[in-house]
């Protein structure tokens, strides 16, 4: 109703009383917001998000806001600078994502000033600079921080003032100095930590930190070196935990993946070793596992159940608006043959299991097909051997199946063509032998799916297996034959070898003429035997 009036409102003593206004995604102009929100005495939330206003400089006139809402307007007025008023004339939010903002004017932050400001976003703008050393100092009150998404460089600050932090993101920047243990201290309430997308480096920060409430740990495409900590293990409220993409190694810690509320373990792409850990089989809330690209050896765990996949606990729900904090959660999966993100409500619906490019041995276990809810399976890459299961018939949600560039043998399970959702599926390079089942899901696959199995057939192929099966014959027939001929050579010397040995043994008389023909045989040729 107010966006009718592009520049201005008229009636303003109407709203003499309004606490809260929302004009966000109009055409308003600077002019007629400005002589409205001046007036409004007891406005404490303004929504001003997705409009077009050059400059916003009359909210520092206003004293009774409380919350403000710039976000997605592409604000130039402040010539790229952030003015320090935002963050000490507010109370509660300051929401300045989605602007074209280039730095924190930071000429008047600082000295013995604390802003009150609770809820911080910053986000998706074009901010380049270092954070400043005093950030905890200077925000001691901040719930809620999101710098992501823009240009910052350098280190990361002490926060150990900001006891009140719960969510801190940093993610998608520049930053590229290690984590020193001073960065969070002692923030006991802080649930998500997400430095994501940097270039930081050094070992793992130090889990000694009392961490008890993390949920989400996301530290994706950093340079983090060494081992996962042990120490991990006191965040047993893990949701989350993502730190693909590192040069991380050795063993993953006993006990660190069987928390009762994780759901998203990321660990690929890095130098991890050791078996499949045993903890994955008493969690019951996986829905992502990543454990590709490593060097994880010997076999697939043998422990998986019916009930393994349930309801995932809600990741985002709430209004940031109304006192708590959301809790946004995305995850880049690989299925399909593609990298797919994952947000909201897909994000709870999806379930995927990503073993490939390991040293992975072994027969795939039956048990993985009891895995009713799963939707995407990579076994790619590795060493398995043996048939494919036939209880994967029972995963009648997947989706994308991968199984190529192993040793697998024998034939396709023909229940394979009942899995109605299946859209992606890879057999290729493996040792499959048989027909191909033409009917359902399996016929609308292209032949690079079955490619590298030579003893494959089937119209999908364009191989006759009547061919393939003569073929088969006349290598069978011909080791047959070989096998034969060979059998039937070594048996008549064994025959004759230990026939003469029992008779030389049994017949005394034989035995007495053979060594008189020694004998004689010796003195022709010239030999003679000294006693």
């Amino acid at each position: 109703m107010l966006g009718r009036h592009a520049d201005g409102f008229a009636g303003e003593r109407a709203f003499q009383k309004l606490s809260k206004l929302s004009l966000s995604h109009n055409s308003l102009t600077d002019e007629g917001v400005a002589a409205l929100v001046i007036n409004l005495t007891t406005l404490s939330e303004l929504y001003l998000g997705g409009n077009q206003l050059l400059t916003t400089s009359w909210i520092s006139k206003s004293t009774s806001l409380r919350v403000v809402d710039v976000s997605q307007h592409f604000v130039h007025g402040y010539n790229g600078r952030i003015p320090p008023w935002l963050f000490y004339n507010l109370s509660d939010f300051v929401l300045l994502n989605g602007n074209r903002m280039d730095v924190i004017d930071m000429d008047g932050l600082g000295g013995n000033m604390t802003s009150p400001v609770q809820v911080l976003d910053l986000s998706e703008n074009k901010i380049s600079m270092s954070i400043p050393t005093n950030f905890g100092s200077i925000f001691q009150f901040l719930d809620y921080c999101d710098m992501s998404s823009n240009r910052l460089y350098g280190g990361i600050p002490s926060l150990a003032e900001a006891t009140s932090l719960e969510v801190l993101d940093l993610s998608s920047n520049n930053l590229n100095e290690e984590i020193f243990p001073t960065l969070i201290g002692n923030l006991s309430i802080l649930t998500s930590l997400l430095l994501s997308n940097n270039d930081l480096t050094g070992p793992m920060p130090p889990f000694h930190w009392n961490l008890g409430s993390l949920k989400h740990l996301s530290l994706e495409n950093n340079r983090f070196s060494g081992r996962l900590s042990p120490l991990l293990s006191n965040s047993s409220n893990l949701k989350t935990l993502n730190v693909r993409n590192n040069h991380l190694s050795g063993i993953i810690p006993d006990g660190l993946l069987s928390f009762q509320q994780l759901g998203v373990i990321l660990l690929g792409g890095n130098d991890f070793h050791g078996p499949i850990p045993l903890d994955l089989c008493f969690n019951n809330y996986l829905h992502f596992v990543d454990l590709s690209n490593n060097q994880f050896s010997g076999e697939i765990p043998n422990c998986f159940y019916n009930d393994f996949w349930t309801d995932l606990p809600m990741y985002f729900n709430g209004d940031p608006f109304s006192g708590n904090i959301t809790e946004r959660m995305s995850v880049d999966f690989t299925t399909k043959g593609e990298n797919l993100t994952y947000m909201g409500e897909p994000l709870v619906l999806m379930t995927g299991i990503d073993l490939s490019m390991n040293q992975l041995s072994g027969a795939i276990p039956p048990p993985l097909g009891f895995l009713r809810q799963l939707k995407s399976l990579n076994l790619s890459h590795n060493q398995l051997v043996g048939p494919i299961p036939e209880t994967f018939m029972y995963m009648q949600d997947m989706e994308s199946l991968d199984l190529s560039y192993n040793h697998l043998n024998g034939s396709l399970p023909m229940q394979l063509a009942n899995l109605s959702f299946l859209c992606s599926f890879n057999v290729a390079y493996n040792n499959l032998s048989g027909e191909i089942p033409f009917q359902q899901q399996l016929g609308t696959f292209d032949e690079s799916a079955f490619e590298g199995n030579d003893n494959l057939c089937g119209e999908i192929i364009n191989k006759n297996c009547s061919s393939v099966l003569h073929q088969n014959q006349g290598v069978f027939d011909a080791i047959d034959t070989s096998l034969v001929f060979w059998s039937y050579v070594f048996g008549c010397f064994a025959l004759g070898f230990w026939g003469t040995v029992a008779l030389l043994i049994w017949d005394e008389v034989c035995r007495r003429r053979l060594c008189d023909l020694m004998d004689a045989l010796m003195f022709k040729l010239g030999w003679e035997f000294v006693p």
